[in-house]
């Protein structure tokens, strides 16, 4: 029953973690705007990337990233195919690469990563390709996209444009006594 009990603790500790992952301090990371020298914005962008997945091509005149492509399970865990023979690997695998790209945004830039993701089929010669809007994409798919833009946007943060919308509570000194009222039922 013990055991049982810390599961369920453990599982809500880690849902909670995947939920919080793309985001940092409140702001989503897809639609995060930076400000800075575009090479020293896709410096850290492909440090961060480099850091989680081998480079195929980093194009600096493009700002422009791509990951090495490889195979995985149906699960997620990593397959091997035989001198790029995709018939090596189990059926249902997904090849999986995503490119980054910095895109200016006015004056300031934005992020964006995107999986280039196909299926393989047991006895089909060519396989599906798959988008993330696919209902048939698998988790851990999803979750690497998110974990990377997370990651960069992490290397980015000191670079981070803040938003009009996005100041907190006003000081203590500009608070009015209604601010202070709190109302409880009776």
């Amino acid at each position: 029953m013990r055991n049982l009990v810390w599961s369920m603790v453990l599982l809500a500790v880690i849902s909670h973690a995947a939920g919080c992952g793309a985001s940092s301090h409140g702001v989503d990371a897809r639609s995060a705007r930076y400000r800075g020298d575009k090479l020293v914005l896709f410096g850290a962008a492909k440090a961060a990337t480099e850091a989680k997945y081998r480079l195929a091509e980093s194009d600096e005149t493009a700002l422009r990233i791509e990951t090495t492509g490889r195979w995985y399970t149906p699960d997620g865990l990593g397959a091997s195919e035989r001198g790029n023979d995709m018939r090596d690997v189990p059926d249902r695998s997904v090849h999986f690469k995503l490119i980054v790209k910095l895109v200016s945004e006015g004056g300031d830039w934005a992020v964006f990563v995107e999986p280039v993701m196909k299926r393989y089929f047991a006895g089909r010669p060519n396989p599906d390709h798959l988008t993330l809007e696919d209902p048939s994409v698998p988790g851990w798919a999803k979750g690497r996209v998110d974990m990377l833009r997370a990651a960069i946007h992490e290397a980015l943060q000191s670079y981070q444009v803040k938003s009009p919308g996005s100041a907190t509570a006003a000081p203590q000194s500009m608070r009015t006594s209604e601010d202070a009222t709190q109302v409880l039922p009776r």
